[in-house]
């Protein structure tokens, strides 16, 4: 699932956390917005995982996505 599909539901005043897995044992963290701010080719990076964490003020929803991106193969 992308991650488009997976934030279709959350309210958009929900807060997203949106972590990249990458290929060595470090993960890169994308950012943290409200959901209504996030916008771009992030929404098509592969779900692993989520958490949500209720907070006082908000609620959290943590992504660890991964992105899908090959280039285009070449035709001989």
């Amino acid at each position: 699932m992308n991650l488009r599909e997976a934030i279709k539901d959350i309210p958009d005043d929900d807060w997203l956390e949106i972590i990249e897995q990458t290929s060595n044992e470090y993960n890169s963290r994308i950012g943290r917005a409200p959901k209504e701010y996030i916008k771009g080719e992030v929404l098509d990076y592969e779900v692993l995982d989520r958490v949500i964490q209720y907070r006082e003020d908000y609620t959290l929803h943590r992504f660890l996505v991964k992105d899908n991106w090959r280039p285009k193969e070449v035709s001989q």
